[in-house]
């Protein structure tokens, strides 16, 4: 009961700043939700943590039960409760920003909901079931709530690595024969109607200049400013901008162009800080080509 009280109390600490966080922004010179926004990509490793060392200690306590390590547990929870929490309402934020890919969204969304209310279950169960030493069907239960927390936040986990870096982001560097495998096993059809590119420039030279340092934030799966560079139709289309990216024999005329010429310190620079940027070769392949009409066949 202690440490229910405890958790109830830990919880009230919490609350007023998630209150804060959750309310609308009234009057306020900056949004607030997309300042929290960011931080679901950095905190969402502590409920990770917190539920894995819970995991390892609960072997290590079957295996040699204690009192203390059984509190330790304990605390272990109320954490992996609260900053679950937290990384929650910080993901909910950062899904109303846009840019990512609907059905793949909701997938990790609905994971995510999953993985914080099990684990906030899991630290309420857990001093109602070890009150006594008593062995009882209770902490059976207790353990395999706590496998169940596993299996989802692996899911939830998968998930936001395809959100962030798309669903290749585990076999980009792996061994041929794995990618050919992967491939093998469900990978979705070609983009652009169905349709393949030919062998023409724009296929054997920009697409692959575009994939290697475009598609992460701007493919199938992300779509960062509403801007999509996967498909001929979303390549000439307006993004968020509202400006055309690419004006056929008018490179200068292009916001293409305008993002991956600009210093890399400025805020529209593309691809952003932190990515790799284009080559001064590629950025005049990508030039020459949209001067050249920007054929895509």
């Amino acid at each position: 009961m202690n440490r229910l009280v405890r958790l109830l109390s830990a919880a009230a600490i919490f609350s007023p700043v998630l209150a804060f966080a959750a309310a609308e922004p009234a009057g306020e010179a900056f949004d607030l939700r997309a300042f929290l926004a960011p931080f679901h990509t950095v905190t969402l490793h502590l409920p990770i943590g917190f539920v894995m060392i819970a995991a390892i200690l609960e072997g290590y306590h079957f295996l040699r039960p204690s009192r203390p390590l059984r509190n330790a547990i304990g605390l272990v929870l109320v954490f992996s409760a609260l900053t679950s929490a937290l990384v929650v309402l910080l993901g909910i934020f950062r899904a109303d920003g846009g840019g990512y890919e609907p059905e793949t969204l909701e997938h990790h969304r609905w994971y995510g909901i999953a993985v914080g209310v099990l684990t906030i279950v899991i630290a309420l169960v857990h001093p109602l079931v070890f009150r006594t030493d008593g062995k009882k069907a209770g902490p059976a239960v207790y353990r395999l709530l706590l496998l169940g927390d596993l299996v989802l936040l692996t899911i939830a986990g998968h998930g936001g690595g395809n959100l962030t870096h798309g669903s290749k982001y585990l076999t980009e560097n792996a061994p041929g024969w794995v990618k050919k495998w992967v491939e093998s096993t469900g990978e979705k059809g070609p983009v652009d109607g169905g349709t393949t590119p030919g062998g023409g420039e724009y296929a054997t030279v920009i697409r692959p200049i575009f994939e290697k340092k475009c598609f992460q934030c701007h493919g199938e799966e992300k779509q960062k400013g509403d801007y999509r560079m996967d498909t001929v139709e979303g390549l000439f289309a307006a993004g968020e901008s509202e400006l055309d990216p690419i004006v056929k024999k008018s490179p200068m005329e292009s916001y293409l162009v305008e993002t991956i010429t600009l210093p890399d310190d400025d805020d529209l620079a593309m691809p952003p800080d932190g990515k790799d940027r284009l080559t001064p070769e590629e950025t005049l392949a990508v030039i020459r080509w949209i001067w050249d009409g920007a054929k895509t066949e």
